[in-house]
């Protein structure tokens, strides 16, 4: 499970190198899959790249995917996961509904999530707390610590009633986007396409916990993992 970075200023180069790195290695082992992995909304540009990069413009064993592209690629490989996707609308109509049900018990935004642009504001910040793998529990945690503050103790006390109503309403029918993944870091063991494979990481500026999880288990299962970094060169990557 090598893992590779590629280091560089921003325009420096690294993603043509790279990228015609994957392509010799694609054309010298035509049975290995490469797995290209890029932001959503890079995604139809870096095929577009390799393509026109190929000496024979044909990508047959490169896949140019995001993160949700390749749950859903192992998803169908491998099947398991029957839960719905619930999109942004669905989103914010469940959460209205939710806060309807719950208004007697929220303290302080029972009233504010009427107003215009409120659920989007909730749907954002409960779509951040399973990004970064925050629990209930880690709620009730920080409420705690913050007794002195009454504001932001019944705010966090609202969140925690509608971040546990919300999670209970989905319960093995609705999967969100940010679940997505850590689904996908339960199930990518059994794809035949991931394993022994090729991986780059490209593209990316930071990665969330639950990406970072599922790198993990990525570099367990992948032959080499490779990640372009910007890095200023007069900067040392490997000192502290």
């Amino acid at each position: 499970m090598p893992l590779k970075f590629v280091f560089g200023p921003s325009g420096s180069g690294k993603s043509t190198y790279l990228y015609q790195h994957v392509i010799e290695e694609s054309e010298k082992y035509p049975l290995k899959n490469f797995i290209v992995l890029v932001p959503e909304q890079f995604t139809m540009q870096t095929q577009k790249d390799l393509v026109m990069m190929h000496p024979r413009h044909g990508i047959m064993n490169i896949d140019v995917l995001s993160f949700e592209r390749l749950a859903h690629r192992v998803f169908s490989e491998v099947g398991g996961e029957h839960r719905k996707i619930l999109e942004d609308t669905g989103k914010s109509l469940v959460l209205r509904k939710l806060a309807e049900e719950k208004k007697d018990e929220l303290t302080l935004l029972g009233g504010s999530l009427r107003k215009l642009g409120y659920i989007s504001e909730v749907k954002s910040l409960l779509s951040e707390f399973v990004q970064y793998r925050i629990e209930p529990e880690d709620l009730t945690q920080i409420m705690e610590q913050n007794k002195s503050n009454p504001q932001l103790y019944f705010k966090l006390k609202d969140m925690k009633v509608i971040y546990e109503s919300f999670r209970q309403y989905l319960k093995d029918t609705y999967l969100t986007a940010e679940e997505l993944l850590k689904a996908l870091e339960d199930t990518v063991e059994q794809s035949r396409s991931v394993r022994n494979s090729v991986i780059v990481l490209d593209g990316y500026h930071g990665f969330t916990p639950i990406q970072l999880g599922l790198i993990g288990r990525l570099l367990m299962l992948t032959d080499e993992l490779y990640v372009t970094m910007t890095l200023d060169h007069r900067e040392e990557p490997f000192q502290m």
